[in-house]
């Protein structure tokens, strides 16, 4: 009777045992899957974020493009934009990209040599650098603004410009017009420009 009960006391141990390993063994795959979520989830909110802040940063540079254009005074806007023309016998082009309060910044390029400019914008009524056609009285120019710009100066050509800007009426109709000149920094070259707003 003892060896009998002895057994049956082993065999309830050991249905006990298995039970316990097996649920604890349930137990460790449930914690598993449930980390294997939490991981799951964590990666599908980073995505989430990554994306929210590509299109924030999208946004972000709309509204700074329409914020430059809107921070600029009315009777300044004409200034913006790309410019083609001549100086010293080679394409020559300035782009005006932005103008806050009096400082103006863009970039220039002459020939295949591409450069930053920064400077400021003055109101101006002289015939400083004006051409002939305003000399002559062929057109009077509504606005009349004086840029000058200079190039970083890292460069042994870079130099300064002075343009006036005008916006003008004539018998043909409104236009915009700019003329002016270049100097470089080491005072080794200079040329006088003509640009009309493209």
């Amino acid at each position: 009777m003892n060896k009998l009960l002895i057994i049956s006391c082993f065999n309830v141990a050991l249905v006990l045992f298995f039970f316990s390993c097996g649920g604890s063994a349930n137990n460790d795959l449930e914690k598993e899957k449930l980390e294997l979520e939490r991981q799951k989830l964590e990666l599908e909110k980073q995505k989430l974020n990554t994306n929210k802040n590509k299109s924030n940063e999208q946004l972000n540079d709309v509204t700074d493009d329409s914020q430059n254009q809107s921070s600029v005074k009315s009777e300044y806007k004409f200034i913006l934009g790309k410019w083609k023309g001549e100086l010293r016998d080679k394409k020559f082009s300035i782009i005006i990209d932005n103008i806050d309060g009096t400082s103006v910044s863009g970039y220039n390029v002459t020939g295949s040599n591409k450069r930053p400019v920064k400077g400021k914008i003055y109101n101006t009524n002289d015939t400083e650098g004006a051409d002939i056609g305003r000399l002559l009285g062929q057109y009077s120019p509504e606005r009349a603004y004086k840029v000058i710009l200079s190039e970083p100066g890292d460069d042994k050509w870079d130099g300064v410009f002075t343009i006036f800007f005008e916006y003008y009426n004539n018998e043909d109709g409104k236009g915009y017009h700019g003329s002016g000149s270049w100097k470089s920094n080491n005072g080794k070259l200079r040329g006088d420009l003509m640009v009309s707003k493209q």
